[in-house]
């Protein structure tokens, strides 16, 4: 048994990890919140995605969970084999920041390896598609319904259609709803997605983000770190504070508007201009992927036995009976759930995912809300109403 955990002298180092139990992670954790990165009047501040910003490039200016347009993506000048891509531009800012670190190394204005590890401004990490995260999230989902959730109270066996297939789906977003997301705009919000979705990112190294040790010795004791720091800043980066091989385009900076004109965007209407709302397209994707799972498990499993109890001889027999599941198409859908039907279940999948608890008379006069936004206006509106009362609710 490993000795307690000394709690009355000071934090003098950074030496937090995934490993430590939870009283010397809170301490180490809180050292490092205080102590890494120090500013004085001149240092740039950096940019803290486990505190303050945390859903940078994710939310817009009203709140809004938001995803990049792929067609104002860029690649980024690298030697490796693999292709790194961030919004246009973020990667013309980074590609002059490469090339002012290229004019310091030949001019010995900061020190060479093996020296300094920080020498050269190579990407290894950069944006990440939240599609194909969302993706393969959802792929995980249908895992947990097939193994664990459809054997639980015989549910496989209450399934002979996609009818019933998507009430025992409702059941486990009744069930586990606050700690698992459904939606793609909860997804995005959740520990399941990156920060790198936004375009916003790029990272020149593939260290541990646990490890505070490596954050302080590799990088901020670097002897070219200031340099690195300052440097950043002059192009229009922040540096993670967390992750100090991480920038991050301050879209708000004045240097980083000079690198947004070209392409005819400011920072007041950036995320309007290059980014989707993920509401408005929330319920499309849920229908798709529920269909895909039905689908696949009914190839799985083409027969439900069910059981069914009769009187028989004075006493009670169980019988069961093998029915024929049958795949369905998004057509089929359409016609037996009008979009009613899908605003009242995305309403309340989103109640679930943030952890509100509505009583049913609520729910209902908000329910009679939506639906006079659609049948009055569109079914975007409608999506745009559902987003802005669950945003307004102040939850977990």
């Amino acid at each position: 048994m490993p000795a307690p955990f000394d709690t009355i002298s000071p934090v003098t180092t950074a030496l937090a990890d995934n490993t430590l139990g939870p009283t010397a992670a809170y301490m180490f954790r809180r050292f490092w919140k205080k102590e890494s990165m120090p500013v004085n009047m001149v240092d740039p501040r950096p940019i803290d995605f486990w505190s303050g910003n945390l859903f940078h490039g994710r939310i817009n200016k009203k709140g809004a969970v938001i995803y990049p347009s792929e067609t104002n993506l860029k690649q980024i000048p690298t030697n490796d084999k693999r292709t790194y891509w961030a919004l246009d531009f973020v990667v013309d800012a980074f590609s002059d920041l490469q090339t002012h670190f290229q004019k310091a190394v030949m001019r010995e204005l900061i020190l060479p390896e093996p020296r300094s590890s920080i020498t050269q401004l190579l990407p290894k990490r950069a944006w990440a598609g939240v599609h194909t995260d969302y993706n393969s999230y959802m792929e995980m989902i249908y895992d947990h319904l097939v193994t664990f959730w459809f054997q639980k109270e015989q549910r496989n066996s209450k399934i002979k259609n996609f009818s019933e297939f998507l009430h025992e789906f409702m059941e486990l977003v009744e069930a586990e709803g606050r700690a698992l997301p459904f939606t793609k705009s909860a997804f995005i919000l959740s520990k399941y997605s990156s920060p790198l979705s936004s375009g916003l990112i790029i990272e020149i190294a593939t260290d541990d983000h646990s490890q505070d040790i490596i954050k302080e010795r590799r990088w901020i004791k670097d002897p070219n770190f200031p340099f690195y720091r300052n440097a950043a800043m002059h192009f229009g980066f922040l540096i993670d504070k967390n992750a100090p091989w991480r920038l991050v385009a301050d879209v708000n900076s004045p240097i980083m508007a000079k690198y947004m004109e070209p392409y005819g965007v400011t920072s007041a209407d950036l995320f309007e201009t290059y980014y989707y709302q993920s509401h408005l397209f929330d319920i499309e994707n849920l229908k798709r992927y529920l269909l895909e799972m039905y689908n696949a498990y009914v190839i799985a499993f083409p027969q439900a036995k069910m059981f069914k109890t009769k009187l028989k001889g004075g006493g009670i027999k169980t019988v069961s009976k093998l029915i024929n599941r049958r795949p369905t198409e998004l057509h089929d859908v359409n016609k037996q759930f009008n979009p009613a039907f899908w605003l009242k279940t995305y309403y309340h999948i989103r109640l679930r995912e943030v952890g509100a608890e509505r009583d049913p008379v609520m729910f209902n006069k908000e329910l009679k809300k939506i639906i006079q936004q659609y049948k009055l206006l569109d079914f975007d509106r409608a999506l745009s109403y559902i987003d802005n009362n669950i945003r307004r609710l102040k939850v977990r």
